[in-house]
């Protein structure tokens, strides 16, 4: 089938790689032409659809469910009535049975399931396509769930001494993931299994040889176990036990909590990827790559950090974990240290009980390799340290409230507030679309009400969803009174203002004070000296005060050549209460 020019493929390609889900203008513009796209790229795009969907009706078969690709506001989309043309979408529906065979311990159903699913692979995802469709978010995640797929089949084939499945299985995939370690640690253990013993030692050997020459690390625990196995001539006692245990504590991710299903892209997310990958443009040589993020309470930090490590599992073959802080104290520290050692896969009887021997013992275990580390609600600088992997390889991941202007080597990615477009998108995912694409400019409105937070606008969302009568202007008269906008977003166990208090946290209180009376007696933006006046203090002090709040994303700094600073309409709400 000829399905027309570079571009055109390319952008069929990220419709496919995301169906039945909507794909925003500006994630096409960054496939298309990344950071030089030309001036008429709203046209070009418009063309591209037009022909994609003549191709698709071209090709359509009479009675066949059809595929079409239809518009989302300034996103496109396309949409299968039958999930099973798409084999992503198929494919996503069979780990899922196996996942609820695996649920009910039925393994025979479970190891059918999974390998259905690996048979819709008949090659690399996106084969021939340009370099940044396959390092795509979505395309990368898909691979990586190829992967697990795999891996899980194996366990389970070789558990049961089905190592030619193994063999078939897994072999076309290692020839895309040449440096993946658990997955030829499996292949090692299926040919001894087959009774090809030298195969096996050689498959070792090569690989052995590959990581030295590229990455410059030996290989790790998973690999050498399966090669232990084949010399003692006992493949079926020690290779797949020791690959089961690998799985839980290597190629996971330890901890990670799920991607949210609406969430909305945001060109950080191609940022903070890139950087860790060591594809951005200040990437990191020959040390560990620390991303850190910030921004004010409720702008997605979380939601983005998930999303993030997600998308770059792949890239981190030899695991991930992930801890969520609260204190940042020194025992937080330890018990995070703990958790870490035991995905490690060491014992709890062999943990040490000092905080220094436990960051020995885990920056041993991690040193070189390549293991992404995700730090949710960090704590300061002093807590997030021991936790970092060492040498080239690993990776870490850090979101907090304020920037670690200490941390030394990290780059920081400010976690800006949605723009309107990017509220009413997630106004609509949740909400329903066409009844929020019917109130767009009211959908927007609301968007400012809330100062663009990504919370807000979710509790915004989720509170219509629950009230299917209500009209958007409605919600808008609502929140319209100063007043009561608080108390209105709240649903179930969210309420914007918990977040907002938790940015009060650790204010001095004569910093507190200072954001109270700004918040009282100055307008929403403001300057310097008209806070110098307010505050009846020198220019240089208020300044040096402004400066903190802007610090804990209390204020946001000046944008351009003037020196006005301005609230955040929701932080400015919470601060005049008493």
């Amino acid at each position: 089938m000829h399905i027309g020019t570079p571009k055109q493929r390319r952008l069929l390609g990220l419709l496919a790689l995301k169906p039945n889900a909507a794909v925003e203008r500006e994630e096409i513009i960054d496939v298309l032409w990344g950071d030089e796209p030309p001036d008429s790229f709203a046209q070009l795009i418009h063309t591209y659809v037009s022909r994609i969907r003549q191709m698709l009706e071209t090709h359509h078969i009479p009675g066949a469910a059809r595929l079409a690709v239809v518009r989302r506001g300034a996103a496109y989309e396309l949409q299968a009535e039958d999930e099973s043309r798409i084999d992503v979408l198929e494919f996503a529906r069979l780990t899922g049975e196996s996942e609820r065979a695996h649920e009910g311990n039925d393994p025979v159903a479970e190891r059918a399931f999974l390998a259905d699913a690996l048979r819709l692979w008949r090659g690399r995802l996106l084969e021939g396509m340009p370099m940044a469709l396959h390092d795509h978010p979505a395309a990368v995640e898909w691979s990586r769930r190829r992967v697990a797929a795999a891996l899980r089949f194996a366990d389970l084939a070789l558990a049961g001494q089905h190592c030619d499945e193994v063999l078939v299985q897994l072999g076309s995939i290692a020839r895309h993931e040449p440096l993946h370690e658990g997955l030829h640690a499996r292949l090692v253990t299926a040919l001894a299994g087959s009774g090809r013993r030298v195969e096996a030692l050689e498959l070792f050997a090569s690989l052995d040889r590959r990581l030295r020459e590229e990455s410059g690390i030996t290989p790790g625990d998973e690999l050498r176990a399966a090669q232990m196995a084949v010399l003692r001539d006992d493949p079926s006692g020690g290779g797949p036990r020791v690959v089961q245990q690998a799985t839980a504590a290597g190629f996971g991710l330890a901890g990670l909590p799920k991607c949210v299903g609406d969430f909305v892209g945001r060109v950080e997310h191609h940022q903070v990827r890139q950087f860790l990958i060591g594809q951005g443009s200040q990437a990191v040589f020959g040390a560990t790559p620390i991303a850190a993020m910030y921004g004010p309470a409720g702008v997605g930090k979380s939601a983005l950090s998930i999303h993030v490590a997600s998308s770059v599992a792949r890239h981190f073959p030899d695991g991930m974990l992930y801890a969520r802080m609260r204190t940042g104290s020194a025992q937080e520290v330890r018990d995070t240290l703990h958790s870490f050692l035991r995905a490690l896969g060491v014992a709890a009887a062999d943990l040490p009980t000092g905080l220094a021997e436990a960051t020995a013992l885990y920056q041993g275990l991690v040193a070189g390799r390549k293991v992404l580390v995700v730090i949710d609600d960090a704590a300061g600088e002093q807590a997030v340290r021991p936790l970092f992997p060492s040498g080239p390889g690993g990776a870490a991941l850090v979101n907090s409230r304020a920037p670690f202007s200490g941390l030394e080597g990290a780059r920081h990615f400010r976690v800006e507030p949605f723009s309107a477009d990017q509220s009413v998108l997630l106004l609509g995912r949740i909400a329903g679309e066409a009844r929020v694409l019917g109130e767009r400019r009211t959908a927007e409105a609301l968007s400012g009400l809330c100062g663009g937070i990504p919370l807000a606008v979710r509790i915004l969302g989720m509170r219509l969803a629950a009230r299917p009568h209500w009209m958007l202007a409605q919600l808008a008269d609502r929140l319209a009174d100063e007043r009561r906008r608080l108390d209105e977003l709240v649903a179930g166990d969210l309420a914007i203002r918990d977040r907002l208090r938790s940015g009060h946290d650790g204010l001095k209180p004569a910093l507190r004070e200072t954001l109270r009376a700004l918040a009282c007696g100055a307008g929403r933006v403001f300057t310097v000296s008209e806070a110098a006046v307010l505050l009846r203090r020198g220019t240089w002090d208020t300044e040096d005060q402004l400066e903190q709040l802007v610090d804990r994303q209390l204020l946001e700094p000046p944008a351009g050549a003037d020196d006005s600073y301005a609230f955040l309409p929701l932080v400015r709400l919470h601060a005049r209460e008493p």
